[in-house]
């Protein structure tokens, strides 16, 4: 499996097909297996003509697990991105990304623009001006020797998520530490970039897409109907939705035999 040295951390990568390259930014506790080939947004986008590039997040997938949670702050993350396309020679691209990849993709956004050509933020909403969850709890379900005890919701949720993704609880608890970082609306205000915010239905975790869009000038947003955070991704409108904000061609959607 391919991968490189970004700052004295291993990453995996894998690429896809040929064209202008589209990067693809998982979220929280996923990776880059069951984010998107499990729902075959590689071979859309080859079929599209394009190059799809697909990585794990540092702590996640593949990739090597740290246990420091200063090792996982938006910006390392971020940095970790922007090493992946300069040694696969990316000068600028589309990242497509999920959940806590949103995250770190606004912040190339905001520090890093010359480096994309637009993002698009799936699973991501209003939560994220006004953020409302201690990471305190997340990382103590996600280390508990008793996770049907656990009684935050959201934190029981992601704990049943780590154990069917086989992720690696303390690096992953030491991710969900490190990753908080305030994010204004002067940030967001400055972003110039064509900018797309895709909201699930029924996401509990992260609210409303349009309150978020609406503070980045000239975002376009979206909800998928009958959604949740994680099956978001799955749905074949989100990447219709996708597709036709990046102009690409329309996606030819995998269809049952039976």
């Amino acid at each position: 499996m391919p991968s490189f040295d970004s700052d004295g951390v291993n990453i995996v990568y894998e690429t896809f097909g040929a064209g202008a390259p589209v990067i693809l930014c998982h979220g929280f506790a996923a990776h880059r297996r069951q984010a998107w080939m499990a729902n075959d947004w590689q071979g859309t986008l080859m079929t599209a003509g394009r190059e799809a590039v697909l990585f794990d997040h540092r702590g996640h997938g593949d990739s090597e697990k740290l246990y420091n949670q200063d090792d996982y702050s938006i910006p390392v993350m971020a940095g970790d991105i922007l090493r992946l396309m300069d040694k696969l020679q990316i000068d600028k691209a589309p990242i497509i990304s999920h959940s806590m990849g949103a995250r770190i993709t606004l912040h190339l956004t905001i520090h890093h623009p010359d480096r994309l050509d637009a993002a698009v933020l799936i699973g991501v909403g209003e939560y994220m001006l006004d953020p409302r969850r201690n990471p305190s709890l997340m990382a103590e379900a996600l280390l508990s020797e008793e996770p049907w005890n656990i009684e935050d919701e959201a934190a029981a949720s992601f704990r049943a998520f780590v154990d069917s993704t086989r992720g690696d609880h303390r690096a992953l608890a030491a991710c969900t530490q490190g990753i908080p970082m305030p994010l204004s609306r002067e940030e967001l205000a400055r972003i110039s970039l064509p900018v797309l915010v895709i909201g699930a239905q029924q996401d509990e975790f992260s609210g409303d897409a349009a309150p978020l869009a609406d503070a980045i000038p000239g975002a376009k947003h979206a909800t998928v109907p009958y959604t949740s955070h994680h099956s978001v991704l799955a749905e074949n409108k989100t990447k219709d939705i996708v597709f036709e904000f990046l102009d690409l061609p329309p996606p030819q959607h995998y269809e049952h035999s039976w």
